[in-house]
């Protein structure tokens, strides 16, 4: 380790953040346990040689011998830290799981004592209490869901019985612009509960997306279909890829036919590929793009890269959302990689069915 390196531990904290981020990002990860094996080891070297050098006996016979003595403290002394750091080991682990979505997690705070159970405890109730926020904010925005369709429901009736009009053409958009949203809300919130639960069956993966794609030929720019693959088949709930591959293929669509400065906008390229351990979908567009700082919050409910949140660039921010949650119930994934100004791919990950053999 260079010298430099270890002559900033003496500086303020805000100057030693800003030591790691010049030379590429944050301390090394065990750097407080090195510097504690550190301090013993320098223990260790002058307890050797402070009776070597002034005790007025000094022989190889001696020095070996202090230096296996030396050796010994080391070793017990790292089986010793090793032990002491593991909770927070634990620890470290429980923060990840958490920041990963995994509100289930718990710190098993039997056979600790002192400061570390108090801090298992205390962990252990505010994740908790997270839970429970957590819980009650979706119980909330499924009661408000439930609640709205019986008003929409009426006035969707009292619509009927209005003039055809411009305004009634309106207001009817705008209430099915609203159905839509409810809907996605629920389905989210019903995958998520013990009722909302897959049918999965062998799902021909290459015919649904042909299906899918279909469905879109006259829209435009278009919808193709890369390749010739062959029939793909994983285990899934087709109404559920139904919808996320209609998502997918709609947001293309959407955001392909926003005005361009060329005149003809290229078609969205839909692939299907095998990989070692998965099934992939892969929807290609030309639109505008997703910054890199939204790629992943687009994947949060209610979330718009699009601040104004108006109609002609959106909906509301729910329907990746719910791909999400389709994908990750099938034990799958859904991912993209953007560039602004050059379009989005999208990413479709389907675990594959285990062979006899497996």
């Amino acid at each position: 380790m260079h010298w430099r390196e270890m002559r900033h531990q003496h500086l303020h904290p805000s100057q030693r953040n800003k030591f790691w981020i010049k030379r590429g990002g944050p301390p090394p990860r065990h750097w407080f346990f090195l510097r504690i094996l550190f301090a013993v080891f320098l223990l260790c070297v002058l307890l050797t040689l402070v009776p070597l050098l002034f005790g007025g006996q000094f022989s190889m016979q001696s020095l070996t011998h202090h230096l296996l003595w030396g050796l010994v403290i080391m070793g017990l002394a790292f089986f010793i830290l090793k032990r002491m750091f593991r909770p927070f080991r634990m620890l470290m682990k429980g923060v990840q799981e958490i920041s990963n979505g995994n509100l289930d997690f718990r710190f098993e705070a039997r056979g600790h004592h002192g400061e570390i159970y108090y801090l298992a405890e205390n962990f252990n109730q505010m994740v908790k209490r997270v839970r429970e926020m957590v819980k009650s904010k979706d119980q909330l925005l499924l009661d408000v869901s439930h609640e709205l369709r019986s008003p929409l429901t009426r006035m969707k009736v009292a619509l009927e019985m209005m003039p055809q009009n411009k305004l009634r053409v309106s207001l009817l958009e705008d209430i099915a612009e609203m159905e839509k949203m409810l809907a996605e809300i629920l389905e989210t919130q019903r995958l998520r509960g013990e009722n909302g639960k897959l049918v999965l069956a062998p799902v021909d993966l290459t015919a649904l997306t042909r299906k899918m794609i279909r469905k879109y030929k006259t829209r435009k720019p278009g919808v193709i279909l890369t390749g010739n693959p062959a029939a793909l088949v994983v285990q899934a709930d087709e109404t559920r890829v139904e919808t996320v591959l209609q998502n997918v293929l709609e947001n293309a669509l959407k955001y392909s036919a926003l005005p361009k400065k060329t005149l003809r906008v290229p078609p969205v390229q839909v692939s299907l590929e095998e990989t070692k351990n998965s099934t992939r979908v892969l929807v290609e567009d030309s639109g505008v793009g997703i910054p890199l700082t939204d790629q992943e919050k687009v994947f949060e409910p209610f979330y718009r890269v699009d601040k104004s949140r108006t109609k002609a660039t959106g909906g509301y921010g729910l329907g990746l959302s719910l791909c999400r949650e389709i994908m990750r119930a099938h034990g799958g994934e859904i991912s993209l990689e953007s560039e602004p100004g050059k379009g989005t791919r999208v990413i479709l990950e389907f675990p594959k069915i285990p062979s006899p053999g497996n």
